[in-house]
């Protein structure tokens, strides 16, 4: 039998908070209700909404100073990573241009981590490729492994920032990934890419590896569109 503890107050209050932020309901700029108002909102004690807004005034979701009104910050320029999963745990839709934003960063990290990946730990890299060739039909089991392609190349950069900043996406790209890895093309496309970096790595071409990264980078921005477009056409 499996049995889930009961969620803490901070975190309920926390994401319930996140929910209506994202929501519109306390937009950017504006400020947040008196903390009695909010306690009876979120159906929790004084310390409880306290504690919770020091954790967010952390993240950069909020500004709070002393005898004034909690502001709500411009999280996505003000926040830190932490805003990006807390964004995909909340029950509210990721906007597009956040993942559009992402996939943006990740054309300029992934060429660099690939390439070193290929020069320092060849023989590495080529066992993982190896094990997610052919892509698997399942779009979020395919969604996955591409994921923990990119950590792996990551890792294997032996520049452990790349995979920190990947860590904090973790949450955003799985969610985004199903809707992306259901089309058939993409998947295809992404195939195409697993076996360019396997051949280039084998042949020791390194800035093959650079290139076809950021070629496939590019390009998955615009499947990512298309998927977004064959949705709102269903």
């Amino acid at each position: 039998m499996n049995w889930n503890p009961p969620e803490k107050p901070t975190y309920f209050a926390e994401r319930r908070l996140i929910e209506a932020i994202l929501q519109n309901v306390y937009p950017a700029e504006t400020f947040l209700p008196s903390e009695r108002e909010l306690c009876e909102q979120l159906g929790v004690t004084r310390p409880t909404l306290r504690e919770t807004l020091q954790r967010m005034r952390q993240d950069g979701w909020v500004e709070i100073h002393q005898g004034k009104p909690t502001r709500v910050r411009n999280y996505m320029q003000e926040g830190n990573l932490n805003v990006l999963n807390a964004i995909a745990n909340a029950n509210a839709e990721v906007s597009l241009h956040v993942v559009e934003s992402l996939l943006e960063i990740r054309l300029l990290l992934a060429p660099s981590y690939f390439s070193s990946a290929s020069q320092l730990h060849p023989l590495s890299l080529i066992d993982f490729l190896q094990t997610i060739i052919p892509i698997s039909t399942d779009p979020k089991n395919a969604g996955c492994l591409d994921w923990n392609l990119h950590k792996k190349a990551a890792l294997l950069s032996d520049n452990l920032v790349f995979l920190l900043i990947l860590n904090g996406f973790d949450q955003v790209y799985l969610q985004m990934a199903e809707k992306y890895f259901d089309q058939p093309d993409a998947r295809a496309a992404s195939e195409a890419f697993y076996r360019h970096v396997l051949q280039f790595t084998q042949d020791q071409a390194f800035d093959s590896v650079f290139q076809c990264t950021r070629e496939m980078m590019q390009d998955s921005i615009q499947y990512w569109k298309n998927s977004i477009r064959s949705k709102e056409e269903k």
